[in-house]
């Protein structure tokens, strides 16, 4: 009896007392004889940590700790002990220092799901290499050659939104169009609709699990994220071997694939059939997940901004750019410096992303306190620019902050860093504002819209921006009543004008029209 209440009862408390003392121990380790401490905040609980926290607070888990401590807290997070960061110069610290005081870190969820034979999860000198390859498939006789697919794509969407019963959810609907984009541009591939819904939705389940601990067991995040990437994989392969025959022969179909298979053969390298399935699910993991959510943002404010709106047109009609079925060249966007400032002020209120992640190479301090060799540090996007001290009034969606003559437009490089900074930069930044350029040019001159319920809806952070409720929205084509209208003899407005000179609610042939498939 006695053994059995010693099993029982002493032995898990004092392994619990072990366990605790141990994590204690853990959490308030730093290097022998450091000059500063290290940073406050909670570690949470033993080895879970404050992930769980994370995971159902989101935005408020950092924005409510950075309140409470400071700039600089420690914490413990999808397995890791990490320091977290906000604040221009913090963040400089952090981005310029790759390679010297930090390398990137991806949680292993990320890199098991996402796979390792991809620029995102290389380092040092290979990154550096692989960088400079897709970096040629995003300058500036690339992005005009990209320009009439996005366009004719975006336009697509756009009549798709008009002609459909309203309200539209628009979340789910510019997670669609955003794919659909990647798919033709990047990586040079054409679905059907269903397809496209379907491949939204298996990468749209395996995003969702990748925030999760990396614990492989039934129903796991980890397991379930390995499910759909494996889904992707399957699909993919008739696609890859399409297109590898079509490099070997000697093709080019000006997407961003076929640039980096191009230039592999050119250097008598072979990618193998992995690597080539981890830069397809990279090149369309980035390419759609964060401008999805950037255009479903720039779709929500300019909703509650009708001044806004009025002001890209004028934009538009001075340079002659207002008629809905005019053709758009690169050089004509970049003439549009409303529009441009319009998506900077998206992605400055509306960060994708609330941050990145490294791995401390070595020591070193940073706002005041001590980073420990090994540890991760995560650099804050979002808390940055809402905590900015050259930003008046940062809550507010205001364009007009960017114009030349306000205080706000020479600011300081590191207080807005949407698409990172320094040798990890976002490749694809140019890419993504001219997907939103082309997207503010194609809704304004054909439509009009405004949120279902005319306020704005609560947002979910992770793991991208996106609003809670899908943003309900009605649209209506320029010069027609709004889709759904009914005439007194009960025909819906959609039919009476299907076919006639109503160039808005006309279907666009995709396939017929673009030619960009292996």
């Amino acid at each position: 009896m006695l053994v059995e209440l010693v099993t029982v009862l002493v032995l898990p408390c004092v392994a619990l007392l072990l366990s605790w003392k141990l994590w204690t121990q853990y959490y308030t380790w730093s290097d022998p004889g450091p000059d500063t401490p290290l940073p406050p905040g909670s570690m949470g609980l033993p080895f879970i940590g404050e992930t769980l926290s994370l995971v159902t607070q989101g935005g408020k888990f950092s924005s409510s700790r950075h309140a409470q401590y400071g700039d600089v807290f420690k914490t413990h997070i999808l397995g890791r002990p990490t320091i977290r960061v906000r604040g221009a110069t913090n963040v400089r610290k952090i981005l310029l220092g790759e390679n010297h005081i930090v390398t990137s870190l991806w949680p292993q969820t990320f890199r098991t799901v996402l796979g390792t034979g991809n620029l995102a999860m290389s380092n040092g000198e290979e990154h550096r290499l692989r960088r400079k390859v897709i970096m040629k498939a995003f300058n500036y006789e690339a992005l005009e050659r990209y320009v009439p697919i996005m366009q004719e794509i975006l336009r697509e969407a756009v009549q798709r939104w008009c002609g459909a019963p309203q309200p539209v959810t628009v979340w789910p609907m510019a997670r669609e169009m955003a794919f659909r984009v990647a798919s033709a541009v990047l990586v040079g591939f054409q679905h059907s609709d269903e397809e496209i819904q379907h491949l939204t939705s298996l990468f749209t389940n395996m995003v969702k699990n990748l925030f999760s601990l990396p614990v492989k067991l039934p129903g796991s995040g980890l397991s379930n994220g390995l499910f759909y990437r494996q889904a992707i994989d399957e699909w993919m392969m008739n696609h890859i071997q399409r297109k590898k025959e079509f490099v070997l022969q000697g093709g080019d179909s000006g997407d961003v694939l076929s640039h980096i298979m191009n230039n592999a053969k050119d250097n008598g390298e072979k990618l193998s059939d992995q690597e080539i399935q981890d830069t397809v699910v990279e090149l369309l993991f980035a390419g759609h997940e964060t401008t999805s959510s950037a255009a479903t943002s720039l779709i929500m404010h300019l909703a509650l901004q009708p001044q806004v709106v009025q002001k890209v047109q004028e934009d538009l009609e001075k340079h002659g750019l207002l008629q809905p079925d005019q053709p758009l060249s690169l050089e004509q966007v970049g003439r549009l410096t409303y529009v441009g400032q319009v998506v900077k002020e998206v992605l400055r209120r509306r960060p994708p992303i609330g941050g990145g992640y490294r791995r401390a190479l070595k020591s070193f301090d940073i706002g005041g306190f001590h980073v420990p060799k090994g540890w991760a540090v995560l650099y804050s996007i979002r808390d940055t620019h809402e905590a900015s001290q050259i930003f008046s009034s940062p809550e507010l969606f205001d364009p007009d902050r960017w114009t030349p003559e306000t205080s706000q437009a020479p600011l300081a490089r590191y207080d807005m860093v949407t698409f990172g900074g320094g040798p990890r930069a976002c490749v694809g930044k140019e890419f993504a504002k001219l997907l939103l350029k082309l997207l503010c040019v194609e809704l304004t001159r054909r439509c009009r819209w405004k949120l279902a319920d005319d306020k704005l809806p609560d947002m979910k952070l992770i793991p991208i921006v996106y609003p809670a409720d899908g943003l309900p929205v009605i649209f209506t084509p320029i010069g027609g009543k709004s889709p759904g209208d009914e005439n007194k003899n009960g025909v819906p407005y959609e039919e009476r004008t299907r076919g006639k000179d109503c160039p808005i609610l006309c279907s666009v042939s995709f396939e017929k029209d673009i030619n960009v498939a292996t």
